[in-house]
């Protein structure tokens, strides 16, 4: 699943222990969501989301896919 969560601790200097201990979330857990290769639960997104400090809808995209006609 597309993240965007990298992208904001990058861009924010936030430490990764630090949203881990926000999250409560296990460090390979957490490292798998990032890397796209989990897709975590609505409530697992949202702690991640409300960790990084970012709207849940930014960090992580709906990818919008043209209509076919």
């Amino acid at each position: 699943m597309e993240n965007k969560i990298k992208a904001f601790i990058q861009e924010k200097g936030i430490k990764i222990s630090y949203v881990l201990s926000e999250t409560g979330l296990s460090k390979s857990y957490f490292y798998d969501v990032m890397k796209g290769k989990t897709i975590p639960s609505l409530v697992n997104a949202r702690k991640i989301a409300k960790g990084i400090g970012e709207p849940l809808e930014e960090v992580f995209p709906q990818n919008q896919y043209p209509i076919e006609k």
